[in-house]
């Protein structure tokens, strides 16, 4: 059954992006399903990380997110941070990467205590927690 619709589906192409059908189709279909008001479609993970990110500074008005060391959240560099020198801090995981990406980035320890409690004292400064419960780079 799966192979066939897929099969049938490909002969119309590829449809990339809102605004075709089959997204507005798929959209409402998950909405039906699950409740939630609304849906985005995003081409890569790392769009769609940024976007959440984008939502969640723009809906709470704080700027910080916390990431942990060894998370892969995409290749935004907004994102492509590693722990700095000093607690609470970052820099960029990569040359070329300008550093005013990553000033509002906490990386902390995944699992440890310690960072829980940063979590605790910078909350009303946070806009989002971006969390990979089974870390890509830790197997």
């Amino acid at each position: 059954f799966v192979l066939t619709e897929i099969l049938q589906q490909m002969q119309h192409g590829i449809g990339l992006g809102m605004q075709s059908n089959i997204a507005a189709e798929t959209a409402a279909l998950i909405c039906e399903m699950t409740g939630v008001e609304r849906v985005a479609f995003s081409n890569t993970g790392t769009e769609a990380i940024m976007a959440a990110v984008r939502i969640a500074r723009s809906r709470t008005k704080r700027q910080k997110i916390v990431i942990f060391a060894g998370s892969y959240h995409g290749t935004f560099d907004g994102i492509l941070a590693r722990a700095g020198e000093e607690a609470g801090t970052a820099e960029p995981l990569s040359l070329g990467t300008l550093s005013g990406m990553v000033e509002d980035v906490i990386v902390l320890t995944y699992g440890a205590e310690e960072s829980l409690e940063i979590i605790a004292e910078q909350a009303n400064n946070l806009a989002a927690v971006l969390v990979e419960p089974v870390q890509s780079r830790k197997p």
